[in-house]
């Protein structure tokens, strides 16, 4: 069971677009949800915007900084473990950096169209129809 049960938990989160293309990351197989597809970004720190988690979140998972991201929805979602977390999405087409997978099990440039051919953490599932 998720201890912060009752803690909402803030998150930014980078819809990552490059031309006609989405990138989705897999969960490492020993984390929480493991294996589920997702976008990359993550939990803020204390002081932290959602800006500033979204660019270190970004550099710590994939090597990237994201220039001029868009906010574009925040939502929430509460899990059956007991994960609460209020997400912002946040919209990326253009970053510096190489792009390296640092974290994750797999990552992959996904056209949406197909993205429904992945398992989506419960949490990124809300943004898929603002993607087309």
């Amino acid at each position: 069971m998720f201890d912060e049960q009752d803690e909402l938990v803030r998150v930014a989160v980078a819809v990552i677009r490059k031309d006609e293309e989405v990138l989705i990351c897999q969960r490492g197989i020993n984390h929480r949800y493991g294996l589920k597809w997702e976008f990359p970004g993550g939990k803020t720190i204390p002081g932290e915007t959602l800006v500033e988690c979204l660019e270190r979140e970004l550099w710590e998972e994939i090597n990237i900084e994201p220039v001029k991201p868009k906010e574009l929805k925040t939502i929430q979602a509460t899990y059956p473990d007991g994960g609460n977390f209020l997400i912002t999405f946040f919209l990326v087409t253009e970053f510096t950096g190489e792009l390296e997978n640092k974290v994750f099990e797999d990552i992959k440039w996904v056209h949406p169209d197909n993205i429904s051919q992945y398992e989506m953490l419960q949490g990124s599932v809300p943004i898929l129809p603002y993607l087309k």
